[in-house]
């Protein structure tokens, strides 16, 4: 267990130190100057995350597609457009070390998988 826990200690000391983490710091900071904007950017990635994650049945690309219609004034703000493509980017360095993870240790679940409807 001691390597896993040096290993992971490594693997977030990267990300931490990473150049795209390091930009999505610097763009929160100057966002963090404007305490509106940051708001607005907030109630924006919250509605994000609820539309992604809704228990109801969605059409996904329909839903997504309004939100970003009700949102395109907002998201051309150069601020606001910067902040959400540098989360982004550290979000997919997150995501696919989680694919690694996932596709690499064989946990034998693919029978308990198929009997669960998303």
């Amino acid at each position: 267990m001691d390597q896993i826990e040096q290993c992971t200690k490594n693997l977030v000391d990267a990300i931490l130190n990473s150049r795209e983490y390091q930009d999505f710091l610097k763009i929160r900071g100057k966002v963090a100057q404007d305490p509106e904007l940051r708001r607005k950017i907030n109630a924006f990635r919250k509605h994000n995350f609820e539309v992604q994650n809704s228990a109801e049945v969605l059409d996904m690309y329909d839903e997504i597609d309004k939100m970003y219609k009700e949102y395109e004034e907002f998201r051309k703000n150069i601020l606001v457009d910067e902040f959400l493509k540098r989360e982004l980017r550290v979000c997919r360095i997150i995501q696919q070390v989680n694919i690694e993870l996932i596709s690499a240790v064989d946990l034998d679940t693919k029978e308990i998988a198929e009997g669960i409807s998303f």
